[in-house]
């Protein structure tokens, strides 16, 4: 289920819940497995907007600092009389996976204008869902290494702007619990620079996705993990993590750039004016799982004649058009 921001049709009903804040939980990952069946449409991308910051408050450490929990005034429509509270994590699975949208970049990283990042960023909450209000979770990994770590924080405030209901949380030492994610209706999980490496966390949303509520996978490592529920969720196949790309080096902004060419006029690149930039970090390298995977923005190395490969993706189990 998912909106589709003005441009298209939408998928499946849900509806909004009311608490703001959310507290780490404890470890109890779901290891439910792989069945799903897809037939349906591929295709193109496009992204924009900007601002971090201005939401932040300090929780004790000066050096841990995070977006206010508390919900924005405006910028939404007014609330629908809705039922959906939200996740359930005792009311079992459905067979096919809610709407999931995968984007192999930092968002925060000098390479991508920040008005981009944060309208791809809105544009993917309303393909990942469509409850008006939604309540949203976004997971920072605790496998950061200190790389980027202010991207789920600017992600968590760029969207409290924009005026949705969102609530920031530190991944714990084991992973997530299933339980974390109760009442909410997308879930962002973020590693900008190394791979997840809780298990625990994979499968609660999975188990998330399976009830049919929305993902929102970040990170240029984020397919680089074993777990098949990850590949289920993305439809992506890891090859590596794209250091290398045809003996060309592209690392950590020391070498060769990638060129990102976001496809345009399409839901998740909808009001984004700077479809092309070039991309310094590595990217993985990923092969398409099946025919049902939406493509919104492929890369390759600039100058160069070598084939693009996929950078931002959705899945949607509706096979809806997407535009």
């Amino acid at each position: 289920m998912w909106i589709l921001s003005g441009l298209l049709l939408a998928c499946s009903e849900y509806n909004i819940g009311t608490e703001p804040t959310k507290n780490n939980g404890l470890d109890e990952g779901d290891t439910a497995g792989i069945d799903d069946t897809d037939t349906a449409s591929v295709t193109n991308q496009d992204t924009a907007n900007q601002n971090p910051d201005s939401s932040i408050t300090e929780t004790g450490d000066s050096t841990n600092t995070e977006p206010s929990t508390e919900p924005v005034e405006g910028g939404l429509s007014e609330p629908e009389l809705e039922t959906d509270v939200g996740y359930d994590p005792n009311a079992g699975l459905i067979s096919k996976l809610g709407n999931v949208v995968t984007i192999l970049m930092a968002l925060s990283d000098q390479w991508i204008p920040e008005a981009t990042a944060k309208q791809l960023l809105i544009n993917s909450v309303a393909f990942a869902t469509e409850i008006s209000n939604p309540r949203i979770l976004v997971i920072r990994d605790d496998n950061t290494n200190g790389e980027d770590e202010d991207d789920p924080l600017n992600m968590t405030t760029w969207l409290q702007d924009a005026g949705y209901s969102v609530t920031f949380m530190q991944e714990p030492t084991n992973g997530i619990s299933q339980s974390d994610l109760a009442g909410y209706h997308v879930a962002i999980f973020s590693n900008p620079g190394y791979p997840p490496d809780d298990d625990a966390t994979i499968d609660a949303l999975y188990s998330f996705s399976r009830q049919g509520y929305g993902v929102i996978l970040q990170g240029d490592d984020m397919t680089r993990t074993s777990n098949p529920n990850m590949e289920a969720m993305t439809r992506l196949i890891g090859v590596d993590n794209g250091g290398s790309y045809y003996g060309i080096n592209i690392d950590n902004n020391a070498g060769d750039a990638y060129s990102v060419r976001l496809v345009p006029y399409n839901v998740l690149n909808t009001d984004i004016t700077l479809i092309d930039f070039p991309y310094g970090n590595d990217i993985d390298s990923t092969t398409l799982a099946s025919s049902s995977i939406y493509v919104a923005a492929w890369a390759t190395v600039a100058g160069t004649g070598h084939p693009e490969k996929p950078v931002i993706t959705a899945y949607s189990p509706s096979q809806t058009v997407f535009q």
